[in-house]
């Protein structure tokens, strides 16, 4: 006698219903609580702003760099190539330290600093 298994329609739905809440109550908080260890410290900006959410059942874990507008978190996590600064409001450069007023800075570029990356690639068990 053979054994029999009958699924219904509504097999999608649990099974999409079970990930999200995987997503939601483990995968994401585990990525998060990574990124965060892994983020490189200054202000805590940059670590206050990974967050994650589902959107569309996809999970999606993200940074900006701080809850000013500012978004650099991908700088950050790649890096830079060497790029030259000039001032957008005023006619010259200045910060505490230099010498005078300059017109541009050739900036040398930053190393990258993953935190993102190494997160999500995480191995992760049960």
């Amino acid at each position: 006698m053979a054994n029999r298994v009958d699924i219904d329609d509504s097999w999608q739905a649990q099974v999409g219903a079970a990930v999200e809440a995987l997503f939601q109550a483990r995968l994401g908080p585990d990525i998060v609580r990574d990124a965060k260890r892994y983020c490189p410290e200054r202000t805590g900006a940059l670590q206050e702003s990974i967050e994650h959410h589902l959107e569309d059942g996809d999970l999606i874990v993200s940074a900006t760099g701080g809850d000013d507008g500012r978004t650099y978190a991908a700088y950050v996590e790649l890096g830079t190539r060497p790029h030259e600064i000039r001032p957008v409001r005023k006619q010259a450069l200045f910060w505490a330290g230099a010498a005078h007023p300059v017109g541009k800075v050739d900036h040398p570029g930053t190393r990258p600093m993953p935190f993102l990356r190494p997160a999500l690639f995480q191995e992760r068990s049960e």
